[in-house]
C-alpha cells in the first residue's frame, strides 16, 4: 500500500469515526436536555462526561485522544459503581408527576412539566435498544405522530415469549385434527396479557395486552401461519409498567402522566399490527 492509498484510508476511517461519534453525541444531546428539564444532577454529570467522550472534535490529537479514553474508562466504572442514582432520580421525578395528577388533574401540570413528560417519551423511544426493548421504543416514538390508518409492521419477536409460544402451540394442536383439503383455515383468536414482565419484558412491555389472530394454510406435511399481533398502542391512566431493574433499583414508568398528554393533545394513540409467519415444525414450537 502506497502513501497515497495510506492517507486516503485514514481519512476515511477518521470520516467514519467522526460520524458514528456524531450520532451518538446526538443521542446524548437528548440524553443531556432530558436530564436538565428533570434536575436530575446525577443523570446531568453522567449525559456531561459521556458527552466529553463521544463529541468528535480533535479526532487528530493524541493528546486529546488519550485523554479521551482515560474520561471514558473513569466515566464506566462511575456508571457502574453508581447505577442506581439515575434510576432514583427518575423514579422519584415520575412519582411527581404522578402526585400531580392525582391531587390536581391535568390542570396542574406545567407547560413545563408537559414538555418533561413529552421528552421522557421520545428517551424511553430512543433508548429502547439500548434498554433490551426496541419494539416498545418504537411504538412510543409513533405516539408523537398523528395516524391515519393502522400501523403494520412484520416481525416475529412475540416469538420470544412463552406466552404467544403457548397460544401458537394450541393451534398447532387444532391443526392436527384438520384434514389439508383447503387453502386455509381461520385460527380462533387469543387475546392475552401479563402482570408479571420480570422473563418476558421486551415481548410484554410492546405488547401488553394483545390479540392474536392466525390463518393456517397447508404446505405439503405442515402447516404455514401467518400471525398477527394486534393492539392499541396507548398510556393508560392508572397503569405502571417496569421498564428497567438494575441493581437494587427498579425503574417504574407509572402512566398517567403521559395520558394526560394523550388527552391534551401532545401524543396520539393508534392501532399497530405485527405479523409474521412460522411453520408448526418450527423449532421454538418444541420446547
Amino acid at each position: 500500500m502506497n502513501v497515497l492509498d495510506r492517507t486516503f484510508v485514514r481519512k476515511l476511517v477518521k470520516l467514519v469515526l467522526a460520524i458514528l461519534m456524531g450520532i451518538i453525541s446526538f443521542f446524548v444531546f437528548i440524553l443531556l436536555f432530558w436530564s436538565i428539564l428533570l434536575k436530575g444532577p446525577a443523570l446531568i454529570a453522567f449525559s456531561v462526561i459521556i458527552l466529553a467522550v463521544f463529541l468528535p472534535i480533535k479526532l487528530g490529537n493524541k493528546q486529546y485522544t488519550i485523554t479521551r479514553i482515560i474520561i471514558g474508562i473513569a466515566a464506566l466504572v462511575i456508571i457502574l459503581m453508581f447505577s442506581d442514582l439515575p434510576i432514583r432520580e427518575i423514579n422519584k421525578r415520575m412519582n411527581e408527576w404522578d402526585s400531580t395528577l392525582t391531587k390536581q388533574g391535568i390542570s396542574g401540570y406545567s407547560f413545563f412539566d408537559k414538555l418533561s413528560i413529552y421528552n421522557t417519551n421520545l428517551v424511553i423511544s430512543f433508548y429502547g435498544r439500548l434498554f433490551g426493548v426496541p419494539e416498545y421504543g418504537k411504538q412510543s416514538l409513533r405516539l408523537c405522530m398523528k395516524a391515519r390508518n393502522d400501523r403494520e409492521w412484520s416481525s416475529d419477536f412475540a416469538m420470544k415469549s412463552p406466552k404467544v409460544i403457548g397460544v401458537i402451540k394450541n393451534w398447532k394442536a387444532l391443526l392436527r385434527r384438520q384434514k389439508k383439503n383447503v387453502s386455509r383455515i381461520m385460527l380462533p383468536s387469543r387475546k392475552i396479557s401479563w402482570r408479571n414482565y420480570v422473563n418476558d419484558r421486551r415481548v410484554a412491555l410492546a405488547l401488553n395486552p394483545v390479540i392474536l389472530e392466525a390463518k393456517a394454510c397447508p404446505e405439503g406435511r405442515r402447516w404455514r401461519l401467518d400471525c398477527k399481533a394486534k393492539l392499541r398502542v396507548k398510556y393508560r391512566k392508572n397503569a405502571k409498567r417496569v421498564l428497567l431493574t438494575t441493581g437494587r433499583e427498579t425503574l417504574i414508568l407509572a402512566e398517567g402522566p403521559f395520558w394526560a398528554l394523550q388527552q391534551e393533545g401532545w401524543l396520539f394513540p393508534y392501532t399497530v399490527v405485527w405479523n409474521w409467519s412460522i411453520y408448526t415444525d418450527d423449532k421454538r414450537l418444541s420446547r
